[in-house]
């Protein structure tokens, strides 16, 4: 991501709520909303590593991913999306239960935090 700080009368803040994924689209939403200009190009390359910290634990990795995913849906859909894709990823994780138990538990505890941490 670049950014014009230029652009800015304050210096733009991404959302504490994220801690991993979908910062960078939260950030674009909210500041397109205040009337900024979001653009993508592809004159300018930026090769990105893996997170260190990330490869080594993959199961972090799902588990962030998915709660950020909802976080993204609760603040930039409406409710009925967001219900819509938290049904259809936790019947998802229990069909895949007795499969792959382990990637089913990881998908169900990002759940279960998303809907702790405040009532729908």
């Amino acid at each position: 991501m670049l950014i014009n700080f230029n652009n800015f009368e304050k210096c733009p803040q991404f959302d504490e709520d994220y801690f991993l994924y979908y910062e960078d689209f939260d950030f674009c939403r909210r500041y397109k909303k205040q009337g900024h200009k979001i653009a993508i190009t592809q004159t300018i390359s930026v090769i990105h590593q893996p997170s260190s910290i990330t490869s080594k634990n993959p199961k972090l990795k799902l588990k962030y991913s998915i709660y950020s995913y909802l976080l993204s849906l609760e603040k930039h859909t409406n409710k009925l999306v967001l219900i819509y894709r938290l049904l259809r990823i936790t019947i998802a994780a229990f069909i895949k239960l007795p499969i792959h138990y382990k990637i089913a538990c990881v998908k169900i505890k990002a759940i279960a935090k998303f809907i702790s941490r405040k009532p729908l």
